[in-house]
């Protein structure tokens, strides 16, 4: 809990007044046991101080009581040698939600990935790949000639060049052959070594001979694969 306004407070003795800087207060908190909805918690702010005046010893404590977790109950105040006049009001301190990035948000819950835009699927794919080492750039639309990524990684000292397909299919809709021909092709038209197929869904026994026609030089990545690469 945090405070909010002041705490005045009067000498017992001699009457003279006080503001309390409440920043100045101990602070505690603990649970004075557990009900239907969980542990009642008892946050506690206290102080003592002095009277320039006469010499009292005047302590106060502010007790708030928080429940069920995160609601505050209600608040009370307890005094010796003063009396409390003004009394600052209690409120639960808010600590915002932690904000998930899409990555954080798929390693979290998988199926998270079919609420994505394609080319929020692009971005997340790329995103994996770089921390495998790739350095990859996703491409522009009007420009992409049927590849999504674009990127390069290094192996043995030597720098290969790789276009990326992303296919953001539901899981009942497998990708098939046509399309690792396609990225087959892109790559022979621009001379680059090697090509990758990811998707969200799977791929059908075609798509995979397909692929191993080209010895090794098309790499296909099913949403499990994708998966297992997030984690790694």
């Amino acid at each position: 809990m945090i405070l909010g306004g002041d705490l005045i407070i009067r000498c017992s003795t001699c009457g003279a007044e006080y503001i309390i800087d409440t920043d100045s207060l101990d602070e505690d908190a603990y649970s004075i046991g557990e009900f239907d909805m969980g542990d009642r918690i008892e946050h506690k702010f206290a102080g003592e101080i002095e009277c320039d005046n006469c010499g009292q010893c005047m302590s106060f404590h502010l007790l708030g009581y928080e429940y069920p977790a995160g609601a505050k109950e209600y608040q009370e105040s307890e005094a010796e040698g003063c009396e409390i006049i003004e009394e600052p009001y209690m409120e639960m301190k808010y600590i915002p939600e932690p904000v998930l990035s899409v990555y954080e948000q798929i390693l979290f819950d998988p199926q998270a990935v079919y609420t994505l835009e394609p080319d929020e699927f692009e971005e997340f794919v790329a995103e994996v790949f770089r921390n495998h080492g790739f350095n990859a750039v996703v491409t522009q639309k009007t420009r992409d000639g049927g590849v999504d990524i674009t990127a390069s990684f290094e192996m043995g000292g030597v720098l290969y060049r790789t276009y990326f397909e992303c296919k953001h299919y539901r899981p009942d809709r497998p990708v098939g052959a046509p399309i690792v021909r396609a990225l087959y092709g892109a790559m022979e038209r621009d001379r680059i070594d090697k090509g990758v197929l990811v998707t969200t869904s799977r791929f059908t026994r075609d798509a995979i001979k397909e692929a191993e026609m080209f010895n090794g030089r098309i790499k296909l990545v099913d949403y499990q694969e994708l998966q297992r690469l997030m984690r790694t």
